[in-house]
């Protein structure tokens, strides 16, 4: 079991992000990544949608061996992933969550932060909670299209830097910026543009990694040293012939 891959899906290239981070920190481990490309964007569906796509994603890779999974989306993690823990309930599965606590314990006594998510974030009871313990110093930030622009732009993200700019204009003022969906991670540099470069900016990857690394860790899982990683990629998008 302990040379078996790890399971990282997303709806798209955003999850690619937290797959750097945890290939870098687990260079030994192997890892399957699926991208949920024919349901892509997530964070505009319906939350029963965005459930049961989460769920087949999970099926999916625990078919395919893997000892433990990386739910690489905010909306799948806020969404699905008690339904997915409690499905396979003798593997680890962890999730992706905007980096709000870490946020909020670093920003001045009159600092605000902005929390960019998606629609289905947005609306999630979860990330209400979240939000609610922060004093209102964290701005939630519902961008429905940006997901989907960015996955369209990948090879030339310089595109949507107007869009950006125009999106984050009425909270110039903001100290921080969360970033609540794995793809947004594609668009630091732009964000950092739009403040001219004097903005922290926040995302879950790293977290993710970690803790994922130390539950492989505390359930004897961790993959022998020396034996060598690997990557394989698969999608559920089908081309036309």
């Amino acid at each position: 079991m302990r040379a078996n891959p790890i399971g990282v899906f997303d709806s798209g290239v955003g999850g690619l992000n937290v797959l750097r981070k945890c290939a870098e920190l687990m260079p030994d481990e192997k890892f399957i990544y699926l991208a949920d490309e024919a349901r892509m964007p997530y964070g505009v569906k319906p939350a029963a949608e965005i459930r049961l796509a989460a769920l087949q994603s999970a099926e999916r890779l625990f078919s395919m061996n893997c000892k433990a999974l990386v739910v690489a989306c905010n909306t799948a993690t806020v969404t699905a992933i008690d339904d997915i823990r409690a499905l396979f309930s003798t593997r680890p599965v962890i999730g992706l969550e905007p980096a709000v606590k870490p946020c909020y314990r670093e920003l001045g006594k009159s600092g605000r932060a902005v929390a960019l998510v998606t629609a289905a974030t947005y609306n999630s009871a979860k990330f209400a909670r979240l939000v609610e313990t922060c004093d209102g110093k964290i701005i939630p930030l519902a961008v429905p299209e940006l997901a989907k622009l960015i996955e369209d732009h990948t090879d030339d993200i310089r595109a949507i830097a107007p869009f950006v700019r125009d999106v984050l204009a009425p909270y110039k003022n903001a100290e921080a910026v969360i970033l609540g969906c794995s793809h947004y991670t594609y668009i630091a540099d732009l964000i950092r543009e739009a403040y001219d470069g004097d903005v922290k900016i926040y995302d879950g990857a790293t977290g993710a990694a970690e803790r994922l690394r130390y539950c492989l860790a505390i359930s004897d899982l961790t993959a022998p040293i020396g034996v060598g990683g690997g990557i394989r990629f698969y999608s559920t998008y089908v081309r036309d012939v």
